[in-house]
């Protein structure tokens, strides 16, 4: 692990967390894991390197236990298969984007905490998240999976998040190494990235988990620069070992290398499920040094773990689940985002006499969770309309499916609740929603002004309707308890504080990649999501094969591409309103030692409501170039400012802020000078600018 910098210790305090610390040392485990290896036969050494389906094998004879995976990232995925008699319920919480969403260092460490302990509950040693890739493309199946566009807030919650799991005694893994950006094609997909791009947005994030501890990292399914990550020696020995320091266990994602013998080679630990390129390659492999090596790896992991010294289970933390709930709520009240409130028509009122119609194909839907290995079903479910119900009473509303126009006319508010039929691992999907579901919107907002739409999506959909609506809310996948938290807001119990973690387009065609999926093809066709790496190219498949996706954009990725390109999005990346008003002053900068700076901002509540404020901080170059991004997130503060009263966010930058990869030395280098500080409420809402002087390298 690095060393903890003042910046990285002000994000641990704001969480309330103490940084990771094995329970076993890396030399102590080293020499265990050693009289292990010495112990076990060539075929223990060879199996223990073979994944046991969700699990790394046991080695009886050693009394080395099984250790056991499960996915999750927003909760603990049962499965029928892991069934190990004790975990029988879980929390379905919020989705990771919306954890991002909060911008709330506490909660995040709380969230992830809660999830570790069911997984302690069910003797599971091995959470297989977080997920770390950026959001580049609006319509990736998996976003909701992950934390958003910027590599600045991802590693900031990601960093978190790794340290909240491992402090409860559970592995956590982060994934999917590297630039696993897409799903169309997944297996198939070549990322073409270069070196600034690869350094500066996608690798923050899995560098920051590895300064703060993390024991695991999953190679994703894509090619990068055309090879196979979870066979690459680039990929994991050169950019996950050498270039990030990593030491730990790394393993393959499920079914997703083609090679055993350049598995051995390239760094790879373990290759799951059950390890069938290995077995391929087996008469070569076993008894070998790179074996010994990888399950050497393995072993030493476990041991720092002390899945070796104690039983996993702790059943009586199944008793916390109800305050599970209360966290999966607070995460899904602070991350659901209203984007749009005309006329100020939210929140509604609790006395009103006329029926709010209540529709939509997500109305009455549950569980609110995406498709894939991260879907949470959960124990408690609730839909929209029932708590919309038990909100305002049974009497206000009225559920149709199918409402008539009359209905619709006479309606003193529609809130229409809208989501695809499949959003998830495995495919991407359209930017357009659904026909249907865009026509009834339509349809909606052309017999009814005061129209509420709650959009159930991972990310940025096309919104033709978008002017014609009273409000819209971005709910993502809210989990168990995110109707009553939007009810809450709906009506007025709270007042809205989330924020975009990334930025909605007005049309596809306007971000950094709309054609990426070969023309002739459909961007959710199941035809392309082949099930095995390295197959050969299909008949119905146009152009290059394994499929090229090509990074052109560099590092303008979200909202630094629609900045530089000078392209009004939707809504801007950090957007969120509220129904308090708060006013930004007096703005200053201390310095806190040679390299570190703290930036100070008043916030006072100017409005009728206590409320929350996510306080950012971008900075721009004063002379900014064509090859730089013109404002750039580095740091945040979230402040609860009751009404009437004002509070000072603190937010910290270093010197390491400052910085961009250069490749002609193939390292992070200072841009010292002249600098903005740009504090504001969202990537485009600046309020206050302070001039900065960053001092030239070497100085």
């Amino acid at each position: 692990m690095s060393p903890v910098t003042p910046k990285t210790q002000f994000s641990y305090d704001q969480a309330g967390l103490q940084s990771f610390h094995p329970e076993v040392s890396t030399a102590d485990a080293e020499v265990r894991a050693k009289d292990l290896l010495a112990k076990m036969s060539a075929e223990e050494r060879f199996n223990v390197v073979c994944g046991g389906g969700f699990s790394i094998q046991a080695c009886e004879r050693l009394n080395i236990p099984e250790i056991v995976m499960y996915d999750g990232g927003q909760g603990v995925n049962l499965r029928p298969w892991c069934d190990n008699g004790v975990l029988e319920k879980t929390v379905s919480f919020p989705c990771t984007q919306q954890l991002a969403a909060t911008w709330n260092r506490r909660l995040s460490g709380r969230y992830a905490k809660a999830i570790a302990e069911e997984c302690r509950a069910g003797g599971i040693h091995v959470l297989l998240a977080p997920g770390v890739n950026i959001y580049r493309s609006s319509q990736c199946g998996r976003n909701w999976e992950y934390m958003g566009e910027d590599p600045y807030l991802t590693a900031e919650l990601a960093r978190i998040y790794v340290t909240a799991v491992q402090n409860e005694g559970v592995m956590a893994t982060i994934k999917h190494f590297a630039c696993n950006n897409v799903e169309f094609s997944r297996k198939h997909s070549d990322s073409r990235v270069g070196e600034r791009a690869l350094n500066e947005i996608y690798l923050p994030a899995f560098k920051a988990g590895i300064e703060a501890g993390v024991l695991s990292v999953m190679t994703g399914y894509n090619l990068l620069n055309g090879e196979y990550c979870g066979e690459s020696y680039y990929v994991i020995q050169e950019l996950l070992r050498d270039q990030l320091g990593f030491e730990h266990l790394v393993m393959t994602d499920w079914n997703s290398v083609t090679d055993g013998n350049k598995i051995a080679r390239s760094g790879q630990d373990l290759e799951m499920p059950k390890g069938a390129k290995l077995i391929e390659a087996k008469d070569s492999l076993i008894g070998s040094e790179a074996i010994d090596r990888m399950a050497l790896s393995v072993l030493r992991t476990c041991i720092m773990m002390g899945f070796y010294d104690r039983p996993q289970v702790v059943p009586e933390w199944v008793e916390r689940l109800e305050e599970h709930e209360g966290i999966a709520y607070q995460t899904a009240l602070e991350g659901i985002v209203l984007l749009r409130n005309e006329e100020e028509i939210l929140p509604l009122s609790q006395s009103a006499t006329c029926p709010v119609l209540v529709t939509g194909n997500y109305a009455s839907r549950t569980p609110l969770a995406g498709w894939g290995s991260g879907r949470i079903e959960g124990f408690n479910p609730e839909s929209f309309v029932d708590a919309f119900a038990r909100k305002a009473g049974d009497d206000s509303i009225q559920y149709r499916l199918h409402p008539n126009d009359d209905e619709l006319t006479t309606a003193a508010t529609v809130i229409i609740c809208v989501g695809y039929e499949h959003e998830g691992e495995g495919r991407d999907r359209p930017f357009e929603l659904p026909a249907a579901v865009d026509a009834q919107i339509e349809h909606c907002v052309s017999l009814n002004r005061k129209v509420i739409v709650v959009l159930c999506t991972g990310g940025a959909v096309r919104m033709n309707w978008h002017d014609k609506t009273a409000a819209v809310f971005q709910a993502g996948f809210c989990g168990q308890r995110g109707p009553a938290a939007l009810a809450d807001l709906i009506w007025g119990e709270v007042s809205p504080s989330g924020k975009l973690p990334y930025t909605m387009e007005v049309q596809f065609e306007d971000s950094p990649d709309p054609d990426y999926v070969p023309e002739g093809l459909k961007v959710s066709d199941q035809r392309n999501n082949l099930q095995l790496p390295g197959l050969e190219k299909p008949d119905h498949f146009p152009g290059e094969w394994p499929h090229q996706i090509h990074y052109d954009e560099g590092v303008f990725v979200g909202y630094r591409w629609y900045a530089q390109r000078q392209i009004q999005p939707r809504y801007w990346f950090g957007h969120g309103l509220s129904y308090t008003r708060f006013e930004y002053s007096d703005l200053r900068v201390r310095s806190v030692d040679h390299q570190t700076w703290e930036v100070a901002v008043t916030v006072s509540n100017v409005g009728p409501m206590d409320g929350a404020e996510v306080v950012q901080l971008y900075v721009e170059p004063v002379h900014p170039t064509k090859e730089h991004p013109v404002r750039e997130l580095k740091g945040f503060d979230r402040v609860d400012v009751v009404s009437g009263s004002r509070q000072t966010a603190r937010i910290y930058l270093d010197l390491h802020d400052f910085e961009s990869f250069d490749c002609s030395k193939g390292a992070r280098t200072l841009r010292g000078g002249d600098w903005q500080l740009c504090v504001g409420s969202s990537a485009q809402d600046i309020r206050l600018r302070q001039l900065h002087q960053v001092p030239d390298a070497g100085r």
